[in-house]
């Protein structure tokens, strides 16, 4: 009878071990990268106001606003900014950390939604001027964003996002966290040229 014992409690530490090599395996499954996670940027995170600092990149995003349309009379341009939406106006600030990078093509998303930063009025935003170490940039970025996105509950978890080029595959990435709702809508918000800080 004895043997008998013995052999259930064999039977039970195996079937124990085995249950507990299973747990085991679906957590680290659970916490291990897959598809398009695997090569995915490092966020470095923050909100309005907070100096974030990746790879290549440092600055803020200082103030977002919304807009229906613009006036860009100081910047040279007779560009009003129509738009079948809203403009999400982005105030940032940032330098290169070593050497001269740019930010490649910034994105809002909101919930499912990813927003590029709008290429309409080349030249006047931030989006398109070098980064340079020491002397920061400071001007705007531009979404052209649907009202539907902007009036959804996903609105108040908004993101930011700012690369420092096409390659972003395992580089950082910062990433502004931003709440969008119950902002005014203004008109005629004046856009100038970026303009460049010593540090």
């Amino acid at each position: 009878m004895s043997r008998r014992i013995r052999v259930t409690r064999r039977t039970l530490l195996s079937t124990l071990t085995v249950v507990v090599a299973l747990a085991a395996t679906v957590v680290v499954y659970g916490i291990t990268p897959h598809g398009d996670d695997i090569n995915a940027p490092f966020n470095e995170r923050g909100t309005l106001g907070d100096v974030l600092t990746g790879r290549t990149l440092t600055g803020s995003v200082t103030a977002v606003s919304l807009a229906s349309s613009f006036d860009a009379t100081e910047a040279g341009e007779e560009w009003t900014g129509t738009t079948t939406g809203t403009w999400v106006v982005v105030e940032a600030e940032f330098a290169a950390t070593v050497e001269p990078s740019s930010l490649y093509r910034p994105t809002l998303t909101i919930g499912d939604a990813t927003y590029y930063a709008t290429e309409r009025l080349s030249l006047l935003t931030l989006d398109n001027s070098l980064m340079r170490p020491g002397i920061a940039s400071r001007g705007l970025i531009l979404f052209e964003v649907a009202d539907s996105a902007l009036a959804s509950e996903a609105a108040g978890r908004a993101e930011i996002g700012i690369n420092a080029s096409y390659e972003s595959i395992l580089d950082s990435r910062l990433a502004f966290d931003v709440d969008l709702r119950g902002l005014p809508v203004e008109s005629d918000v004046v856009v100038s040229r970026p303009v460049d800080v010593v540090l």
